[in-house]
């Protein structure tokens, strides 16, 4: 499924703004992208011929949540990780007593 990336930003941005309090609407992602209405009528068009949003109460469906979910833990994956080192194990007894039977 090759999705431009105006498609996939929307489809993104949606997928984010679904679940903040305030509600989502077209001219909210419209600024949000910086694009204009045409320009987000398309990529929306786009993503409801690929069944992954609900144009007219731009909700995503569930294979367009499957996707955004992907993509968003996709993107995560690349990012690298500040630190692979192990924690140091829990200290049961303190460094200035002699250690004990633990049951």
């Amino acid at each position: 499924m090759q999705i431009n990336a105006l498609a996939r930003r929307a489809l993104h941005l949606v997928f984010v703004l679904s679940s903040s309090s305030s509600a989502l609407s077209r001219p909210r992602l419209e600024q949000r992208l910086g694009v204009s209405a045409t320009e987000l009528n398309a990529a929306l068009g786009e993503l409801a011929r690929l069944g992954l949003l609900d144009v007219q109460r731009l909700r995503l469906t569930l294979s367009g949540l499957v996707v955004a979910a992907a993509s968003r833990r996709s993107q995560e994956s690349r990012e690298p990780r500040a630190s692979t080192a192990t924690p140091d194990p829990i200290q049961l007894f303190s460094r200035r007593e002699s250690p004990r039977a633990v049951a």
